[in-house]
């Protein structure tokens, strides 16, 4: 009896190896050594010192309830996904079906995981005996990210929504020329890449509203810098959606459609979007650990970039 490697034992063979990385890393994750040498890490990027022992550990516990809560995610997915892989080949046998699992991940899970360990610390109670340190007006993105990181994703959204113009506008001039299940794929991502980008900014704003609890501006300081690690990542997961129209389209106005059943995925397939979204995923790789330089206590603030909004002592209870 002979056995055929196809698409569908490939997927599965994809699952397996992702699965052993959440595994691994769940398993070795709560080595001190290993959690120290992140938190050094974290610092060294982000050039905040620790201030105080208590400060150390509470973000090294951060750091590493971030982690685990991604890698659960990241377990969790794959085994939802798991039993398409062998649904059979209008599944598990698509290409379509490793970029389903790829993009719930990169935009699904890592997102959902970062915005749950932010407000689940925003809700933490604070100590009755303590000062607590607030900033003396309600922040925004513009106080946390860049400007190039903020305008990241609405410029990618921006030029997709023109890629997809522009073939819906060849589809109109020269019909033979362009399938429409592959105007209808172009569209369709391109709804998603929106939908994406309105509830992402929903999020900003529930995030933003959250109280922060601090007793100087250290920690106050660190705290800003887990939360523009949050809105970074739902910058990110908006980019990373718009990278898929602005693919296909490109990849539909440049490329010769290779020989794929459904036609529609040559385009797809193509090394416009994973070229795009490596991309997205590289750019988002360097920018966490980093905030705007105005967020950073003044003693120890990088060369200017705006003026800070500092931050007052506020009695136990006021909201922050």
């Amino acid at each position: 009896m002979s056995f055929e490697f196809d698409m569908i034992w490939f997927s599965v063979a994809i699952l397996c190896a992702l699965a052993l990385i959440p595994i691994v890393y769940l398993i070795i994750g709560r080595r001190s050594d290993l959690s120290a040498q992140q938190a050094a890490r974290y610092a060294q990027s982000s050039k905040l010192p620790f201030g105080t022992d208590e400060n150390y550990a509470r973000v090294r516990e951060r750091l590493g309830r971030r982690g685990r809560a991604s890698m659960w995610g990241i377990l969790i997915a794959l085994i939802v996904w798991s039993p398409f892989a062998l649904w059979g080949a209008s599944w598990g046998g698509s290409p379509l079906f490793l970029w389903l699992i790829t993009l719930s991940i990169m935009i699904g899970v890592l997102t959902v995981s970062s915005v749950i360990e932010t407000v689940r610390e925003q809700l933490r109670q604070p100590r009755a005996d303590i000062p607590r340190v607030a900033h003396s007006r309600q922040l925004t993105t513009r106080d946390y990210l860049q400007p190039w990181r903020r305008a990241l994703a609405p410029v990618t959204l921006g030029a997709a929504a023109t890629a997809v113009t522009a073939v819906l506008a060849w589809r109109i001039a020269a019909p033979d020329r362009i399938a429409t299940d592959t105007v209808l794929w172009c569209v369709g991502f391109l709804v998603f890449a929106v939908s994406v980008f309105v509830v992402m900014r929903v999020i900003e704003r529930i995030v933003l509203a959250k109280p922060q609890l601090a007793s100087d501006d250290l920690q106050l300081a660190w705290d800003d810098l887990f939360r523009a690690d949050t809105l970074w990542t739902l910058r990110s997961a908006e980019t990373m959606a718009a990278a898929l129209p602005l693919g296909m389209a490109a990849a539909t106005l440049t490329l010769t459609p290779i020989a794929v059943t459904p036609p529609e995925l040559s385009t797809l397939m193509s090394t416009w979007t994973p070229l795009l979204i490596c991309a997205a995923q590289v750019t988002y790789s360097f920018g966490l650990g980093k905030m705007a330089a105005s967020r950073y206590p003044a003693t120890i603030r990088p060369p200017d970039q705006g003026t800070p909004a500092p931050s007052v002592a506020t009695p136990q209870g006021d909201g922050a």
